[in-house]
């Protein structure tokens, strides 16, 4: 190794690359993976079961970047601090399954308790579930949809600005 490249390792260790450019690069990686599985999926969907869309193509485009930002930014909330892969997977089923159940996705989040309501509405998946079926299903404007787009971005906003706060290089 020469002096030059000497110098330079020296300065990419002293100074790694900032916070939000790594993370900012893992969501948009995240988002160029959306487009083929969304394409995929909903294909598949058409094809083989028929799933109609009364909604504007592009508006369920839209959903499914706000659902994808959402989710990979608490993604990175859960796995900013986490030393292991191991100790990553526990808390996303902690954090995850809650949701699955909760969502409506398997059974109609309506059956829950109203006590629960509140913070059932609140999570991310019963709002992407819920503004996609109304999209796909119903034919429901995005305009209407602008309580669960609002939930999605909140679950965007807040988890990526904390993980920024806590993410610490290893």
């Amino acid at each position: 190794v020469d002096g030059r490249q000497k110098k330079l390792l020296k300065r990419m260790v002293a100074s790694p690359m900032p916070r939000w450019q790594y993370l900012a690069g893992y969501l948009l990686s995240r988002l160029v993976m959306l487009v083929i599985e969304v394409v995929v999926f909903l294909g598949f969907a058409r094809l083989v079961f028929g799933v109609p869309f009364r909604g504007p193509l592009w508006e369920l485009g839209v959903l499914c970047v706000m659902t994808s930002l959402a989710f990979s930014a608490l993604g990175l909330l859960v796995a900013s601090r986490a030393t292991t892969i191991e100790t990553v997977s526990g808390l996303m089923n902690l954090v995850m399954l809650p949701m699955w159940i909760l969502s409506g996705g398997f059974f109609s989040a309506s059956r829950f308790p109203a006590i629960l309501q509140p913070f059932v509405r609140a999570l991310p998946l019963t709002a992407a579930i819920d503004a996609m079926r109304g999209n796909m299903l119903q034919g429901v404007q995005l305009g209407q949809l602008t309580l669960q787009m609002g939930i999605l971005l909140a679950w965007f906003a807040v988890p990526f600005a904390v993980s920024l706060r806590i993410f610490r290089w290893r």
